[in-house]
């Protein structure tokens, strides 16, 4: 006779700190539920001090527990449970991941397709898989164990999706992606789409050039709403471990993108750009194509990135904001610089 699986036990302090370190005082046996707020916490509830300036509002939380930094540990036996960490707000990021896993380890105990799903009989679906209605996934795709779909997602023909993975509903993944373990990918992104790749022909028009690379993309990954993959046009779009990517990016064919960069909104990043490990580049920024980033540069938002960098820095190209008048002022000086120059010579 088979068992039906076993929903897991609450999470308590204990677990917490089994799983991630720190000092533990008071009841070990508390149940973590959910973060909130210090100063709207309820005494069933777990909370941070993430900087000094909410020291006040520490001192008057009725939260249950409590991570705190060691300098004020102290603060901490009033509190139900206490976790001293060298790093609070790590641990909150640390401890809040693995109370979301946790909650979907007790609601999915076995692999569940919607109804309304359309799945392919040579696609690989692993354990505990949550594939929401509307879903499509095509000839030999392979889904990881512990992944979620959510409604509408298209998952491509011969597109691989590693295990705990979170696509969120609306998501486009075309044929052939390779998308690493851990991925987390918001609604209405695009993986796998063609770049932008035409040649001119003698009279002025357009040739398509056919995009058969693919995109791989590695583990523990994020991709914000609305952001656009192109696939390679011959070998592969390659986003590295670690990635984070915001909403409305643009990532054209051929783009490399270096481990645990972080790149905020709106930012356009054209073909064959290599971007280094480690990069954050701000909101809106441009990059043009065929250039390279040094591992560890920063670059300012609305900058744009005209020539490689090879020695790590903070860059910025913004222009500063002016009222009207004065910016066309400064539009004149700055067509007449040549000008002045050769005057001052």
């Amino acid at each position: 006779m088979s068992l039906a699986p076993q929903r897991p036990s609450s999470l308590t302090v204990a677990d917490l700190v089994a799983r991630l370190g720190g000092l533990l005082q008071g009841d070990p046996g508390f149940a973590v539920t959910r973060f909130q707020p210090l100063d709207t916490a309820e005494p069933t509830d777990a909370s941070f001090l993430a900087h000094d300036k909410y020291l006040s509002a520490l001192q008057s939380s009725r939260a249950g527990l409590v991570v705190l930094p060691p300098r004020l540990q102290s603060e901490g036996q009033r509190f139900r449970s206490c976790i001293v960490a060298d790093q609070p707000y790590l641990y909150f990021a640390q401890a809040a991941q693995y109370l979301l896993q946790h909650a979907r380890s007790q609601s999915v105990l076995a692999t569940e397709v919607h109804a309304s799903a359309v799945v392919h009989a040579s696609a690989q679906i692993g354990s505990r898989v949550r594939i929401g209605p509307l879903v499509v996934v095509e000839e030999d795709a392979v889904i990881g164990d512990d992944t979620d779909i959510g409604a509408g997602v298209l998952v491509g023909r011969a597109s691989r999706i590693g295990a705990g993975s979170q696509v969120h509903a609306g998501v486009r993944i075309g044929y052939g992606v390779e998308i690493g373990s851990r991925a987390v990918i918001h609604s209405g992104a695009v993986l796998g789409s063609d770049g932008f790749g035409f040649a001119p022909t003698p009279d002025g028009a357009w040739v398509k050039i056919p995009q058969v690379g693919g995109v791989s993309i590695g583990d523990d990954v994020e991709i914000g709403a609305n952001t656009v993959i192109d696939r390679g046009t011959l070998a592969d779009t390659r986003i590295g471990n670690g990635v984070k990517l915001d909403n409305l990016i643009q990532v054209a064919h051929n783009v490399e993108i270096g481990d645990h960069s972080a790149i905020a909104g709106c930012v356009g990043i054209a073909g064959s750009a290599r971007i280094g490990r480690f990069c954050q580049i701000g909101g809106a920024a441009g990059i043009l194509g065929h250039l390279s980033i040094a591992d560890h540069t920063i670059i300012g938002p609305m900058s744009l990135v005209m020539s490689s960098i090879d020695t790590p820095g903070k860059y910025v190209g913004v222009y500063p904001l002016q009222p009207e008048r004065d910016w066309e002022k400064s539009a004149v000086m700055l067509r007449r610089l040549y000008s002045l120059r050769d005057k001052l010579r």
